[in-house]
Order: structure tokens, then sequence, then C-alpha cells
């Protein structure tokens, strides 16, 4: 279940598939659909970069525009 940080983070990305885990104190894990996406330092993680890294992978991977 993903928090409301989570989805505030993710944007309009928290309904098509995307979540976020934190495994330690120190990282955070970009997931779709249970494939790592994207890994962060969680002081280093912004709004941007994850919808953006969320974006690439749709459009590389899926094909989306």
């Amino acid at each position: 279940m993903q928090t409301e940080a989570q989805v505030q983070g993710l944007g309009e990305f928290a309904c098509q598939g995307f979540a976020l885990e934190h495994p330690d104190d120190h990282l955070l894990f970009l997931m779709h659909e249970s494939e790592l996406v994207a890994m962060f330092s969680q002081t280093g993680a912004t709004q941007e970069s994850l919808q953006d890294e969320c974006a690439r992978h749709l459009a590389e991977k899926h094909l989306w525009k």
C-alpha cells in the first residue's frame, strides 16, 4: 500500500503501476510493476527526479509519449 507521501512524490505515475520502496535508511527504489526502475539516495530524490524517471521508463520500455 502506498502512503500519501509516495503518491504525492509520484504524482500521476502513482496510478500507472509505480511505487517507492525503502530498503534501508539511505536508499529509495523506484519500482514499476515489481521491476526496479531506478535507485535514489533518499536525501537526493525529489518529486521532479522521481517523475522524470517514471516518464523516461515509460518512454523507453513501454513506448509512452
